[in-house]
């Protein structure tokens, strides 16, 4: 059986850049988390994504490609896979543009020895996972979408 993906496992309580306190919705424990905090959390976030579920790495960017926080394997070059990321995203935005497809959502690339799924989380971020081809896309899918609205939740508190 797998294990729930929750951040709201660490997270109950956040305070804001302003010094406010927010409750999050659906909070499990009591821990109070500052915003200076928030990137190890993310983080933790990611790693437990990693743990629980089909995924090899996992990244928060923000759209115009810069690293927020990630758990990849050593070697990645988190700067490059950045800038990489962003350029899909905003080719793939025009491009639903263009066909008149409503707002991008997310992005998924096949390669013959993994996929990579790419989630825009507002405001102005991105969640990218990786995962071997043997993976089922729509598990890995699911969990990383899970994540997203989680993480966006967060997000939009400390914006």
């Amino acid at each position: 059986m797998r294990q729930a993906l929750s951040i709201w496992n660490i997270l109950a309580v956040v305070s804001t850049p302003k010094g406010e306190s927010c409750v999050l919705p659906e909070s499990r424990h009591s821990r109070q988390v500052s915003a200076e905090s928030v990137p190890s959390v993310l983080k933790q976030a990611l790693k437990d994504l990693c743990n629980t579920s089909p995924v090899l790495g996992a990244a928060i960017f923000s759209i115009e490609g810069l690293p927020f926080v990630s758990y990849f394997h050593a070697g990645t070059e988190e700067v490059a896979v950045a800038a990489i990321v962003a350029s899909l995203h905003s080719a793939s935005t025009q491009t639903v543009q263009e066909l008149r497809q409503g707002t991008l959502k997310s992005i998924i690339v096949e390669g013959t020895t993994g996929k990579t799924i790419v989630i825009a989380i507002p405001p102005g971020y991105l969640l990218a996972v990786t995962a071997p081809d043997i993976a089922r896309t729509g598990l890995v899918f699911s969990d990383a979408k899970k994540l997203a609205r989680e993480v966006t939740k967060l997000l939009k508190i400390l914006s």
